[in-house]
């Protein structure tokens, strides 16, 4: 007798195995050394200290070149701490010698020691005042004569101050040549101001590179 053989169950081809998607891997980009679009790299703002020491030291009197914003600003700020600081002092030297002041000398209260102090600061700080606010105006692509403007208006407004304590006929039109010079000084002054607070040039200009930009 022939053995029984079990039905064994048909085979099917098993389909092959599908790969298991993965997720592909993005490298993330690499930031250049350069702005994108061509744009400069900025250099670091200028601090306080640092600020002082180059007004003061190495450009006491530079009128070439140009100053960037954190340079001229933390300049004034330091000029204008520098100015309260001998405000106050004058104002206590003049309180501690008010019986000493000729009052039918109008000059007399500026005899103090206050004043004369106030007088040599002002006198010393004039030239790199000037020179920062000249390089400044250089920074934004503008000549730095326009600085010298209010200063040309300031003298015909002292002359005619003067002339009204000597000259009591014409007080009136003295007054009015005072408001004159007043009124060019304010309008430049405020233009000025607008174009002291505006950002550097980027590129180099005819007054030097770029001190933000590089």
């Amino acid at each position: 007798m022939e053995p029984n053989n079990p039905i064994q169950p048909p085979v099917f081809n098993q389909p092959a195995q599908q790969p298991q998607y993965q997720q592909p891997q993005y490298q993330q980009p690499q930031h250049p050394q350069q702005p994108y679009y061509g744009m400069p790299q900025m250099r670091p703002q200028m601090g306080f200290v640092e600020a002082i020491k180059t007004v003061l030291i190495e450009k006491y009197c530079c009128f070439t070149g140009r100053a960037r914003r954190s340079e001229f600003w933390n300049w004034t700020l330091a000029y204008v701490l520098l100015s309260v600081v001998l405000s106050v002092f004058n104002t206590f030297m003049m309180f501690s010698r008010l019986e000493t002041l000729d009052l039918d000398d109008p000059f007399s209260i500026y005899k103090s020691p206050g004043y004369i102090i106030i007088a040599l600061v002002g006198l010393a700080l004039f030239l790199p005042n000037m020179g920062v606010t000249v390089r400044r105006l250089h920074d934004t692509g503008r000549s730095g004569w326009w600085v010298w403007i209010p200063l040309i208006a300031y003298f015909p407004m002292l002359w005619a101050a003067l002339s009204v304590q000597t000259n009591h006929d014409s007080v009136m039109g003295m007054l009015a040549i005072m408001l004159l010079c007043g009124l060019v000084m304010l309008v430049i002054g405020i233009i000025i101001l607008v174009w002291l607070c505006q950002d550097s040039e980027p590129q180099e200009n005819e007054y030097g590179p770029s001190p933000k930009y590089q």
